[in-house]
Formats: structure tokens, C-alpha cells, sequence
């Protein structure tokens, strides 16, 4: 019998990221998934809109799931309000024996209409300290930390910082940001920094890369691999998911989860 995951999300209307990118991974990884959904997030002409769900609505999806035994993991991505934010805590101080990775997506981080001071507060005071790991990239790292981020140095800083607010692990997502030939990571165990990189991969099929990225650490996790090790697959799984990207139209394209599957680590035939 797979074992049972839970993603606690957004819904991505282009399927790229959010919960759909959540379950085409865990399927991958031959693991039974349910889903809550927090948002349903549309985007037209570069403009991107949150609908989040009624509170009501994520507590029936939540009573659904969790009337079922033996869930052994939880993965969060997008959760758009403070009272959403404060149904998905008090769910994870009730069950504290579940691995729990937490994506932090700010991805209202550019709509004024949203006060995203509170919301920033919200996850560090009421989700960070319930987890297991918090996988920011580096300007969710910027705006919980408030602090900038130039350097792989400035990255280790950060990491050790936020571990502060709770969280037992911390890993931050360098991207193509940082200067140089590779993509740089940076994860803090609480005691020792640790640094994974892999060739930049310069192409726009990187929709829904951070959402893979947690759900394949939460994924290995569940599965009785040990933290390291499963950030290590996920940096491989999500370059090879870039690397043979979907375009979904002229110029932006999707991780494509089962690359891995299909290609490995060989290149994709042009």
C-alpha cells in the first residue's frame, strides 16, 4: 500500500506549480496524495490573481483528510491569508508526528492589495516552529529575513537566521541569481551549512520548480530517506525537470516532473 501524503495549497491554473505540480511529483515517487486547497491562482497577461477558498471550505477539505489514519506527511505551499495561516498551525500542533516541509510561497509578494507584513509575521510566529524544513527561494529568504541577499555568503547568513524562527531545517534556493556558472543552494541542519550546486540551466520551463523541489524532499522523507540525502535527489529531480521543461507557449514552460522517468539524466534530443 503507497504511503499517504497531504499537500496543503494553491491550485495553479497552468498546472505548472501549487498542488498540481505537488501531486505529478508524488506520483513519481509512487505515494498516495490528497489534497486542501487554499487558493485558486489564475494569471493573464503577466497579471497573476489569488482567489483564496472560505475558511469553512479548507476546514471540511482538512476534517476529509484527516479522518483517514496513518498520513504520514504534509507539504505546504501557498497559504494567502493570516486565517488561513492559522487553521493550517493549529492542524500541525495537532499532529506533531508528521514530517512537514513547508515551500513559503510569496507569490503575492507583488500585489499591493495584499498586506503581506502580516502575513510574513503569521509564518514565522505560527507555521516555522511546527516543521521540519522551510525551503524559501531568495526573495522569500529577503522578505523573511529582511535582509538582502548578494552572495552564496549572504545565503548561509540567511539560512542560519531564519532557523531561528522554529523551523529545524532551513534550505534557501539560490536560482540563477547569484553570480556564477552554477545554481547554488544553501541548507543549514542546524549545526552545519551545506552547499549543493548543478549547472545554471538558462530556459524558462522553471514554472512550479520550487514546489517540486519541496514535494520531492518531503516525498524521499517519507519514504525513510534521511534530509540531506533527499534535498541532494530533489536538485537533481528538479534540474532534470527544467532541463526537459514543457513550454506552454512562446516563452514560459513548466517543470515537467516526469522527465526523470522518461530521459534520467541524459539530454533531452533536439
Amino acid at each position: 500500500m503507497p504511503k499517504k501524503i497531504v499537500t496543503i495549497a494553491g491550485s495553479d491554473t497552468l498546472a505548472g506549480g501549487g498542488l498540481q505540480a505537488d501531486l505529478a511529483t508524488f506520483h513519481e515517487y509512487g505515494l498516495l496524495a490528497f489534497t486542501a486547497i487554499t487558493s485558486i491562482v489564475t494569471e493573464s497577461c503577466g497579471n497573476i490573481c489569488i482567489y483564496p477558498v472560505a475558511k469553512s471550505i479548507l476546514c471540511e477539505q482538512l476534517t476529509t483528510i484527516f479522518s483517514l489514519t496513518d498520513i504520514k506527511g504534509i507539504k505546504l505551499g501557498l497559504l494567502p491569508s493570516v486565517e488561513i495561516i492559522k487553521i493550517v498551525s493549529k492542524l500541525l500542533q495537532e499532529n506533531p508526528e508528521m514530517i512537514v516541509v513547508v515551500d513559503p510561497v510569496l507569490i503575492f509578494k507583488e500585489d499591493v492589495k495584499v498586506d503581506i507584513t502580516e502575513i510574513i509575521a503569521a509564518m514565522k510566529e505560527l507555521i516555522f516552529p511546527f516543521v521540519d524544513l522551510i525551503t524559501p527561494n531568495l526573495l522569500e529568504a529577503e522578505l523573511f529575513s529582511k535582509k538582502k541577499i548578494n552572495t552564496s555568503l549572504d545565503m548561509k547568513e540567511i539560512a542560519v537566521k531564519l532557523s531561528q524562527y522554529g523551523s529545524k531545517n532551513v534550505v534557501i534556493k539560490g536560482g540563477a541569481r547569484i553570480l556564477g556558472k552554477d545554481a547554488v543552494d544553501v541548507f543549514f541542519d542546524g549545526n552545519k551549512i551545506h552547499i549543493l550546486k548543478l549547472p545554471k540551466i538558462l530556459q524558462n520551463t522553471n514554472n512550479g520548480a520550487g514546489c517540486t523541489f519541496a514535494s520531492v524532499i518531503l516525498a524521499m522523507m517519507v519514504k525513510g530517506v534521511d534530509i540531506l540525502a533527499s534535498i541532494k535527489q530533489a536538485k537533481v529531480f528538479v534540474y532534470n525537470g527544467i532541463f526537459h521543461g514543457l513550454w506552454i507557449d512562446e516563452k514560459h514552460g513548466n517543470v515537467w516532473q516526469g522527465a526523470q522517468r522518461f530521459f534520467g539524466s541524459k539530454k533531452r534530443e533536439k
